[in-house]
């Protein structure tokens, strides 16, 4: 595999489409590239509940229950972008905050890399959200916190994959 070229296409405010001209095995093939980088999100814990946030998505023009999530800004490391993003979102500062996973969100088309964490003994500090962010907090119980999300019509990916790994390592780590 090498890459002959790259150039941009298109460059937003977030997001930028690069094209790239790759060479394999003789052959040329071309692919378009949304470059977004890293980001987080984090499950947020209060006792037995779950900090969701109920959030109106732009490009699926819909209300979504999800995880807070955000970019990792230049320069800034992931533990404060999850500190950064829940305090915008929620409201809340973590005192404690574990990596649970990494994942690509779609790597078909997409550099983004999704770093999840838990979060724990949060303070209350209130919400500062981005323009154009509309958010409501929902509070559901941690038993409960899969089916919730199972019923929504369409599921968030990294919500889903947050609450699954949570589980699987609470299971784990309590021998269940």
């Amino acid at each position: 595999m090498k890459l002959l070229s790259e150039r941009t296409l298109c460059k937003g405010k977030r997001v930028e489409l690069i094209q790239r001209v790759y060479s394999y095995d003789g052959e040329e093939f071309i692919r378009d590239i949304v470059h977004f980088g890293h980001a987080v999100a984090a499950l947020p814990l209060m006792g037995d509940e779950v900090l969701l946030i109920k959030q109106f998505r732009v490009p699926v023009n819909s209300w979504v229950l999800e995880i807070p999530a955000g970019r990792v800004e230049h320069g800034e490391n992931l533990e404060d972008a999850v500190k950064r993003e829940l305090i915008e979102e929620i409201g809340y500062i973590p005192h404690h905050i574990e990596k649970i996973v990494s994942i690509y969100m779609a790597p078909g088309y997409s550099d983004e890399v999704l770093h999840i964490f838990l979060a724990t003994d949060l303070e209350y500090v209130g919400s500062k959200p981005e323009p154009g962010e509309l958010i409501e907090v929902v509070k559901v119980k941690v038993n409960h916190m899969l089916d919730t999300l199972l019923k929504c019509e369409v599921t968030d990916a990294k919500t889903l994959v947050a609450i699954s790994t949570y589980l699987q390592l609470r299971g784990t780590l309590s021998g269940k």
